[in-house]
């Protein structure tokens, strides 16, 4: 795998103990206080009542102000404390191994770039979806774990994460993909399906926009393979043109030899005119 140490920016943020502290670590920290906070609060006030303080609630935001809401509702995950408790700390883990290889490939600064387009852009595109209809509040943060999947992906799709599982990282992102999407169908989640495929959208587009695999050449080559038909097609209809052209003059000719000069119409008279025209420029040419 890539790894670019002759920069600062691919370097620790800062030493604690003499433990080198990246930004993934960084921000897993964060998550984790978060995660320690909103507990406490739960505690104090109950779930729900924390759950509608922090959660992405497009309402609240538009007629209330609540900005704060486009990044809180990454605080934790409401299911840790029942059935997907699991899942949630397997997503911590996968967050912290993908995230710092992510890191290494494309830099502290872009990494964090990517996280913040993870957090915020799902967020503000809901918002704006928000003024067509009313989604389903939304709070949780496994959604930016696996953009942060996806982009590790894009980057090494051949990588085999386990001996154990013959199966590439790409191909593990196409079925969790498809599992996760079906469950958030079979409960009607559909604010959770939307935020789902947004931060899977970003973390692939933002690591070929960065230079993964060709980078956006696809986009590129697409561009030329367009050009290219729209030249062939004008090459094309300019042969059409000139042979039709070719073809009139010859009619042109054949008339004058059978029935001279003064049998042609002004028309036919100009045509003559341009196709001499031509024929004198090009002998310049």
């Amino acid at each position: 795998m890539l790894y670019h140490e002759q920069s600062g920016d691919y370097r620790p943020l800062f030493s604690m103990q003499g433990r080198p502290i990246y930004a993934t670590t960084f921000l897993l920290t964060l998550h984790i206080a978060g995660f320690v906070i909103a507990a406490l609060a739960i505690s104090a006030y109950g779930q729900m009542a924390v759950y509608d303080a922090v959660a992405l609630d497009t309402y609240s935001i538009w007629h209330g102000g609540q900005v704060w809401r486009l990044f809180s509702y990454v605080a934790f995950d409401p299911y840790f404390f029942s059935q997907r408790s699991l899942w949630f700390l397997w997503s911590m883990v996968l967050f912290y191994f993908f995230g710092r290889e992510v890191e290494q490939f494309v830099g502290r600064t872009a990494y964090l770039k990517l996280y913040a387009a993870l957090v915020l852009l799902p967020a503000i595109l809901l918002c704006l979806l928000g003024l067509v209809i009313v989604p389903a509040p939304f709070l949780n943060c496994c959604e930016v774990f696996f953009g942060i999947f996806v982009a590790f992906a894009t980057i090494y799709p051949g990588a085999l994460p386990s001996y154990w599982i013959p199966l590439s990282v790409a191909t593990l992102v196409w079925i969790l993909l498809g599992v996760s999407s079906l469950i958030h169908i079979a409960f009607h989640d559909f604010t959770g399906l939307f935020m789902l495929w947004t931060s899977s959208a970003i973390g692939y587009f933002g690591m070929r926009l960065l230079g993964a695999g060709r980078g956006m050449a696809w986009l590129t080559d697409w561009m030329e393979e367009r050009r290219a038909r729209k030249l062939i097609q004008k090459h094309n209809f300019k042969i059409v043109q000139e042979k039709k052209s070719t073809e009139s003059i010859d009619a042109i000719l054949d008339k004058i030899s059978k029935q001279g000069v003064n049998s042609l119409d002004p028309q036919e008279r100009a045509a003559l005119e341009r196709a001499r025209t031509k024929l004198i420029e090009r002998d310049r040419s």
